[in-house]
């Protein structure tokens, strides 16, 4: 029914357009608007009784894309001055002309074509007018029942607009979150779920390709919004799948990933990013990890809590960890340079917690996953090496519970003393005077690394040992 401007016409009736009075133009556009009007009512069938769904000549529906075209020029192009609205923009919301027109796309066939004409028009009155559009409802509203007619489409063109024209939503409302009570408001008149631009982004999130990454891209816009919104925040939570959807979807991915690597050579020991690069499954992987990683840095802790422990309930322990301990050596070795890729990948405290939370302390079967990984390190040379990888990677994230665990627990007892000197160790310091001791040694430059607590964790847990003295 509409289509977008061309960029030859919209220079030339820019040209034209030069020192021309505003009430020229209000004139042509209520002129415009008059004919379209001639021609909705005419099929409309409350007004004409012979009008029928679907059956409007070509060249009427010709003359209203040509006069909508025009009117959108001119809306496009008008600057407020003193008054809120300009004189078009006011005529516009006054008139309802938006949503008439939305109701004249339905009444024609509403096809494909129809659909991607109008996500196009709506793209360029949000991105080129003068005048903040989506502060009125009845612009606001028939966009909303525009978007709300695409939700579900399996059309790659439509869906492709479709985000584009989301994208550029969530950063306006990013920019001026004072019209997020409108959005919240027109999602409830249509009936649909709240914050309806939110809930059509969620089943891009591990979309691949430009639709998947604008999809991303757009949420983010949101989760930064969300930060200084507790209502927004909550609404996330409370009332969509974003945060199962985000985790679980990790889980797809990962069981569409390589479970043996190709052959390397007997030097291989890790994923660098030109290995994981020539691999699209991980690449795909690695897309929606980094896109959870940028959550948790700029969402509301709200929406951070709920998402870290969707990912180490619901892709950790139930996918990662049976991997971790697969027949074939390949499979593990394969399983454990993946789980040394994503540690390295990952740079928010909560999120590299709970994947040390799960290494250290969560039992596959009755048996920590550290232990299962540090037994490895006497095996055939190749699993040997990764798993050495893998730990060179822990120690070098600095994280005194690392180690607790792999050093300092063996040091608790003591019995690396002399037992002339052990005297000197009243034993109830002998949990930490040790570990004091050595982590003092550590030079100042080396100081800054990362400190993480498991503090949320019982600490019969852990792995130390029991103090003992062996005076013998």
């Amino acid at each position: 029914m509409m289509t977008s401007i061309a960029t030859e016409s919209r220079l030339q009736q820019a040209v034209s357009l030069q020192g021309v009075d505003p009430e020229t133009c209000m004139i042509v556009f209520q002129n415009h608007w008059a004919q379209v009007v001639k021609i909705l009512e005419k099929h409309d069938p409350l007004k004409n009784t012979q009008a029928k769904y679907g059956s409007i000549p070509p060249d009427e529906a010709s003359a209203v894309q040509n006069y909508v075209e025009h009117m959108l020029f001119l809306l496009i192009e008008e600057q407020a001055k003193d008054a809120a609205m300009g004189p078009i923009l006011e005529f516009v919301v006054s008139e309802n002309i938006m949503e008439k027109l939305f109701l004249w796309s339905l009444r024609r066939e509403f096809t494909d074509e129809t659909k991607i004409e109008q996500l196009k028009m709506y793209e360029m009155l949000v991105t080129q007018s003068h005048q903040p559009l989506l502060h009125h409802k009845p612009i606001l509203k028939p966009l909303m029942m525009l978007l709300s007619s695409c939700s579900g489409t399996s059309t790659p063109a439509v869906e492709g607009k479709l985000v584009v024209l989301l994208n550029q939503l969530c950063s306006i409302l990013a920019k001026d979150p004072s019209i997020l009570e409108l959005f919240f408001h027109t999602s409830e008149d249509q009936g649909a779920a709240n914050f309806l631009i939110f809930s059509l982004l969620i089943p891009f999130i591990h979309r691949e390709g430009t639709v998947g990454q604008q999809a991303r891209d757009a949420l983010l816009f949101i989760m930064s919004l969300s930060a200084e919104n507790s209502m927004v925040a909550h609404h996330i939570v409370e009332n969509t799948y974003f945060c199962p959807v985000l985790a679980t979807g990790l889980s797809g991915l990962y069981s569409s990933l390589p479970t043996k690597l190709e052959e390397k050579g007997e030097e291989w020991h890790c994923l660098l990013k030109d290995d994981w690069l020539l691999l699209p499954s991980l690449v795909q992987f690695m897309n929606s990890l980094e896109f959870c990683n940028a959550v948790i840095q700029v969402a509301h802790p709200l929406i951070r809590n709920q998402l870290v422990n969707y990912i180490y309930n619901g892709f950790l322990v139930p996918v990662l960890a049976p991997a971790l301990h697969k027949v074939t050596v390949e499979e593990v070795m394969t399983t454990t340079a993946y789980l040394d890729l994503f540690l390295r990948s990952v740079s928010e405290p909560a999120l590299l917690e709970i994947f040390l939370r799960f290494i250290l302390l969560h039992q596959h079967e009755n048996v920590h996953i550290l232990d299962t990984l540090t037994s490895r390190i006497n095996t055939p040379f190749r699993l040997c090496v990764v798993s050495l990888a893998l730990f060179r990677t822990l120690i070098g994230l600095h994280c005194e519970d690392v180690m607790l665990q792999l050093i300092l627990r063996y040091l608790i007892p003591c019995n690396h003393m002399m037992l002339s000197q052990r005297w000197a160790v009243k034993e109830r310091d002998c949990y930490s005077v040790s570990a004091a001791k050595l982590l003092a040694l550590t030079p100042v430059c080396c100081s800054s690394g990362i400190t993480l607590t498991l503090g949320n964790q019982e600490r019969d847990y852990i792995l130390w040992s029991k103090c003992t003295h062996d005076d013998s």
